[in-house]
């Protein structure tokens, strides 16, 4: 079977699929089941660039326009203050950039970078420029929001196989996760040169092994999914260590393969474990509280879930690899109610346009 004929029969099971659910729509996926509270809500699926056009048709969506762009293997995700999501997409060696705001969508090729392998790790800064790990050619780029590359970034060693990549606006820091090295390296966000490491390879308390993802909080903590330690770590904005949290295990609040981690604006974290294929919540102090999606296909379910992030409005964006696509999900906490009381629309998320 070709893979025309293919699209084309499952552009029409989606057409059935569509006419069924306008008699009868889909129930509303939220996290704990009933008769618990509900703290996550399932939104919606972005597959490309057909998602944020404002003028997308189902042919579009399934089949895919000329010039569209559709997501393939998705690893890294990261969104702006402007509500623009960065996906690293490592199948096409390209960075695609979804504005659901403005309804546009581009890509670092697109706008001219060029040399991509690899990329995994992305995160952007108050003035827009894009930075991302690059971990087949072990670099780690800055590209100025135009397009145009501004520097490699220079450790005190080369990188090897960079992953993660977090940017703090508050106290000027680059971090990027030297996964083959078993570090975090630290640089200065305005001269964009090297300022420390953080860690070494082991198991004691602030050493990893293989860390991947990271991110960093409102305060200037720091994240770092301390991949085959089965755990997660927190350090000051001056790298002190804080915290271990979790253990190898198949029971709450352990881990199988922790990878995307983000912080919502309560203080929650938020871990992916792409073994369990689950998305794990612990509180500020590395509590257990719960956990939602799951192995599958359909809505709200993911298979090798990758990156994370988690927007200033509490929307939390998934990269589920296997399945093509990053899934949105809504914390329903203390900004949710504040929408829901003004009567704001839920999604796309309310940006501010400088």
């Amino acid at each position: 079977m070709n893979s025309v004929f293919k699209k084309l029969i499952f552009a029409i099971s989606a057409l059935v699929i569509l006419w069924g659910c306008a008699a009868k729509p889909l129930p509303e996926l939220r996290w704990p089941d009933p008769p618990d509270i509900a703290r996550i809500k399932y939104v919606k699926a972005i597959y490309g660039s057909a998602n944020v056009r404002e003028s997308s048709t189902l042919t579009d969506i399934v089949l895919g326009s000329e010039g569209g762009t559709r997501i393939k293997k998705p690893m890294g995700v990261f969104v702006d203050a402007n509500g623009k999501m960065y996906v690293t997409d490592t199948a096409s060696s390209d960075i695609f950039i979804f504005d659901p705001v403005n309804h546009t969508s581009t890509s670092l090729a697109e706008m001219g970078v060029s040399g991509i392998t690899k990329p995994i790790g992305v995160a952007t800064d108050s003035q827009g420029r894009i930075f991302f790990s690059d971990s087949l050619s072990n670099r780690v780029r800055v590209v100025g929001k135009d397009g145009h590359l501004i520097a490699d970034l220079q450790a005190d060693e080369p990188f090897k196989v960079p992953t993660g990549v977090a940017v703090d606006n508050l106290y000027k820091k680059i971090y990027v996760t030297d996964t083959r090295h078993h570090n975090v390296k630290v640089f200065d966000l305005d001269t964009l040169k090297y300022l420390r490491t953080i860690g070494k390879r082991g198991k004691e308390d602030g050493e990893f092994n293989f860390p991947t993802e990271l991110t960093v909080d409102a305060k200037g903590y720091v994240y770092v999914s301390d991949t085959q330690n089965g755990r997660y770590q927190v350090f000051d904005n001056d790298g002190r260590f804080i915290r271990r949290v979790g253990e190898f295990g198949d029971a709450p609040g352990m881990f199988g393969r922790p990878k995307g981690i983000a912080v919502d604006s309560e203080g929650h974290v938020y871990v992916a474990d792409a073994a369990f294929n689950v998305i794990e919540i612990f509180d500020d102090e590395g509590r257990y509280l719960m956990a939602f999606s799951g192995y599958g296909v359909y809505r709200g379910q993911t298979i090798l879930p990758a990156g994370l992030a988690i927007d200033k409005n509490d929307f939390i964006y998934l990269s589920d690899s296997w399945n093509n696509r990053v899934e949105i999900f809504e914390y329903l906490g203390d900004k949710f109610k504040a929408r829901e009381n003004a009567g704001t629309e839920s999604y796309p998320p309310v940006t501010v346009r400088k």
